[in-house]
């Protein structure tokens, strides 16, 4: 966090501090520009590199708007939508509950980095889902409901041609030769619907439960509770990286957390998971690095216990196979069938990835057709 601060801050000098040799001669307070506009494009470029290397796009669009040599020298992320630079990497958008005067609080998981954005374009469609790489699925208020996927850190929004399909469950864009693909997945049907901007509708595909639970997989990224077969029951996969995915069972008070040994071909238990720690919730789960989060700690496993009309968040320490619970008061009660976090504002960063991973966004479009 403190790093994509450091640089927006250099942005902000760089585009704000006067000339040298003529500072002497302007009244206080003007403001020169003339001299970071001549920097050299390589060092332009280089700046706007760090930006999107942490895929700090809102930082990387402040610069752009600098001036207009600064502009020329990067990239137009409108041309170049499907160029995976220019793609929300594991932003996560925070519950409604947090949003203020029209402006939602969207969160970097790799870098622990918070955006507090106003968008007010989402007040012109229905906001169907959103990936758990950080776009929006909308769709058109108008029949028949086209799709369309707006990136909230670029200001991009790409049309679809396609209706919106009838059941939305998990959405996913998937960006592969140049081409942005809208994939949505249906858990009521296990059906599974693509469509390219172009095409004049999704195309579906029915699959048995297994198939479908290894798309659902693969578009989450191996990051997904399967469905509670138990009133205490969770089985998560958890991908840590490339060579490392966890299967996690809660049962009860208990968690069990194991790991495939591919040198034996056998599932041992998980004595550590390092600086991560683990989130998991009735509709998702979320891996996070816990340096990048004060108050969070590594090597720990954090789920909330569902105990009926109310749920508590409780964390299991991996090492010392400790469970405690954080509050002996309820953090979330049901309402109209959904667990709302009740707590005293402001929130933790531990009741706010609970909260993300507990509760499911509702489509608009479908909550607007069912009145």
């Amino acid at each position: 966090m403190e790093e994509g601060f450091n640089k927006k801050r250099a942005v902000l000098t760089l585009s704000q501090e006067p000339e040298v040799g003529a500072m002497a001669a302007a009244p206080v307070g003007t403001v020169h520009w003339s001299k970071w506009s001549s920097l050299p494009g390589d060092l332009v470029r280089r700046i706007a590199d760090s930006f999107l290397a942490s895929n700090d796009l809102d930082h990387y669009m402040c610069l752009r708007a600098v001036c207009t040599c600064w502009r020329s020298a990067t990239d137009e992320p409108k041309d170049n939508a499907s160029d995976p630079r220019f793609q929300p990497r594991r932003w996560i958008v925070l519950d409604e509950v947090f949003q203020t005067e029209g402006k939602l609080l969207l969160l970097n998981t790799d870098t622990g980095r918070f955006l507090h954005k106003k968008l007010p374009l989402l007040r012109e469609y229905y906001v169907v889902a959103t990936t758990p790489s950080g776009f929006f699925v909308l769709a058109d208020r108008s029949p028949p409901h086209a799709a369309r996927v707006f990136n909230p850190l670029t200001g991009d929004l790409t049309r679809f041609v396609a209706p919106m399909p009838p059941e939305v469950g998990v959405a996913e864009v998937i960006c592969d030769k140049g081409a942005l693909y809208l994939h949505f997945l249906g858990d009521s049907t296990c059906k599974i619907y693509m469509a390219l901007p172009g095409n004049q509708g999704f195309v579906s595909t029915d699959c048995g439960k297994k198939v479908y639970n290894i798309f659902r997989d693969a578009i989450l990224g191996g990051a997904y509770p399967q469905r509670i077969s138990g009133p205490a029951l969770v089985a998560a996969f958890v991908g840590l990286d490339a060579q490392l995915f966890l299967h996690i069972e809660i049962q009860g008070r208990t968690p069990f957390v194991f790991k495939m040994n591919n040198g034996i071909g056998k599932i041992e238990p998980v004595e550590s998971i390092g600086r991560f720690a683990i989130f998991i919730g009735h509709h998702g789960c979320l891996a996070v690095d816990a340096d990048k989060f004060p108050g969070m700690e590594a090597n720990c496993i954090y789920y909330t216990q569902d105990l009926g009309s109310s749920a508590h968040i409780c964390k299991y320490n991996i090492k010392d196979k400790k469970v405690e619970r954080l509050s002996e008061v309820a953090e979330f009660m049901k309402q109209d069938k959904k667990f709302v976090l009740v707590t005293a504002r402001p929130s933790t960063i531990i009741q706010l990835l609970c909260s993300y991973t507990i509760k499911c966004r509702d489509s608009e479009l479908v909550w607007q057709q069912t009145l």
